[in-house]
């Protein structure tokens, strides 16, 4: 199962009451928290795609990409932290083993190495990548306000593994601007 909906068109002029439709098509505000938080990941995806040209390589932009498509597909979808949906378990995997993928790459990087603070922006790339770690961080904060709002259960799985994912993508991009 797919977790992306193709559309004929992008206008739908659904939204221009300040509501949009979740994948299921139940209808929010458009300042619903899951609203926010993926269109920070929109953002977050935005951010890659620069990272990806001005480091003139697609590796490991697309894959962080595609993998970012993945969790928005999960916070669009509202599962539920208490029922089985389809491919839910096969797309949580795949965020898994990104994570543990992500956290061996750091490992490597980072062996015999001090963490330290940096001033980004010894070049472009160091600084797009600067950039783009930041913008984890407030889809990590956005994450944890669809918590706090109740809006998926903390305990469950699912939560876990998408907190894991997100708090490690930003220490991956991290790990990549300071070789």
């Amino acid at each position: 199962m797919s977790l992306l909906k193709n559309r004929e068109m992008i206008t739908t002029k659904k939204g221009d009451g300040g509501e949009t439709s979740l994948y299921d098509g139940k209808r929010v505000s458009k300042d619903d928290a899951r609203i926010e938080l993926n269109g920070e990941l929109d953002e977050l995806n935005a951010w890659l795609g620069l990272c990806k040209a001005t480091a003139q390589q697609t590796e490991p932009y697309e894959k962080i990409q595609r993998e970012l498509m993945i969790l928005m597909g999960i916070v669009a979808n509202g599962y539920p932290s208490n029922g089985a949906k389809d491919g839910l378990p096969e797309v949580l995997n795949i965020l898994h083993e990104a994570t543990n993928s992500m956290e061996a790459h750091i490992k490597r990087m980072t062996q015999g190495k001090k963490f330290h603070f940096v001033f980004p922006g010894k070049d472009m790339t160091d600084a797009v990548l600067h950039l783009t770690r930041t913008q984890v961080r407030t889809c990590e904060r956005r994450l944890v306000t669809l918590s706090n709002l109740g809006k998926t259960d903390a305990q469950s799985e699912k939560w876990r593994i998408l907190m894991q994912y997100i708090n490690r993508l930003s220490d991956y991009l991290y790990c990549l601007s300071n070789p």
